[in-house]
């Protein structure tokens, strides 16, 4: 097509562009990868160490519970110990007893040494 005479093409004085990227070389990704990759294995392992020391120390706790109540209220220490192990944070309520609910299945054990 021909254009018509007296008017000119007129480029725009801006041309709007896509957000620049900065371009990294291939081996700066990777290394980000791995460190993210590493970061991620030491979190994982921490929680696990946490999980365990928890496990534990909730077990403790289970059997002192157990002992406690072998013993029955007849002492004021072991209704304070009670009342310890019973008591609820602020806005927390325990769970009501519930029958007919079958329990967790068992989990390993771990012990600290």
């Amino acid at each position: 097509m021909a254009r018509p005479t007296g008017v000119t093409q007129q480029t725009p004085s801006r041309i709007a562009s896509r957000p620049t990227t900065t371009t990294r070389s291939p081996g700066s990704s990777n290394a980000q990868v791995e460190e993210l990759s590493r970061q991620l294995m030491e979190t994982r392992l921490t929680v696990n160490g946490l999980e365990k020391e928890r496990d534990f120390y909730f077990g403790k706790l289970g059997e002192i519970e157990v002992l406690c109540q072998d013993e029955g209220e007849a002492t004021p220490f072991i209704q304070k110990i009670l009342d310890i192990l019973y008591a609820t944070e602020d806005g927390f309520a325990a769970p009501e007893d519930v029958e007919d609910v079958s329990p967790p299945p068992e989990e390993e054990e771990y012990y600290f040494i």
